[in-house]
């Protein structure tokens, strides 16, 4: 007797179902990151890291690194917020979807929501401001900057191994920059965008995870491809 093959659509369910798991993971990775990050600040052993970082980031200060991470900042605020947006739309009109749109305002807006609150919380103090290059308000842990930088770079997926490689390379090495360049403007601590960074991530892969497991249901349950679709 000859040995049936799988059923074809058994194969893409397997491949989603195991990016679903990575990405689960790489969520609680981030998230045991963000908790050693605040019990670090909590019981008072941040200083020497803080201090360390924020005295080299002063000391190599100049004037095109200034005006280079000044920019960097600035970009991660309104255009890296309608350059999502548009990203968002396009992979939305590729794939017939609204999930892409979702997953990104979904990413941002929780990114917000859980950097406000930690700062009330935490209600850490801010670098001096005699050090500062801009003049920022508002408490310091976790960096708001960094967390929507992080979530909204990161809140998206590709289907081959290499593009998710290449996309996740990319938006890690930009949040860490934004990350660098509140640093060195003198508005946060190190340990204030290293939670910022392991937030932002939380808040995106919360959304990629449900992404994927909503996919999963909507094959098991015979949802047709097109309303099922997600980033290409």
């Amino acid at each position: 007797m000859s040995r049936s093959l799988p059923r074809p659509s058994r194969l893409p369910n397997a491949r989603e179902a195991a990016t679903a798991t990575a990405a689960a993971l790489a969520l609680a990775l981030v998230l045991g990151l963000f908790v050693k990050v605040a019990d670090l600040l909590a019981e008072r052993h941040a200083g020497l890291l803080d201090n360390t970082v924020f005295n080299e980031a002063v000391e190599h200060r100049g004037p095109l690194l200034t005006a280079f991470m000044e920019a960097v900042s600035t970009a991660a605020e309104i255009p890296l917020l309608a350059t999502a947006a548009l990203v968002a739309l396009a992979f939305a009109w590729r794939t017939r979807s609204w999930r892409p749109l979702i997953v990104t305002a979904g990413a941002g807006a929780l990114s917000v929501a859980l950097a406000t609150l930690v700062k009330e919380v935490a209600a850490r103090t801010r670098p001096p401001m005699a050090t500062a290059i801009v003049q920022e308000t508002g408490f310091s842990f976790p960096s708001r900057h960094t967390t929507v930088a992080a979530a909204l770079l990161l809140a998206r997926r590709a289907r081959s191994r290499t593009g998710a490689t290449t996309w996740w390379t990319t938006a890690l090495a930009l949040s860490a920059l934004v990350a660098a360049s509140r640093v060195y403007l003198g508005v946060h601590w190190a340990t204030d965008v290293t939670a910022g960074l392991a937030l932002g991530a939380a808040a995106a892969l919360a959304f990629i995870t449900t992404d994927l497991g909503y996919g999963l249901w909507a094959r098991r349950h015979g949802t047709p491809p097109q309303a099922a679709a997600t980033h290409p």
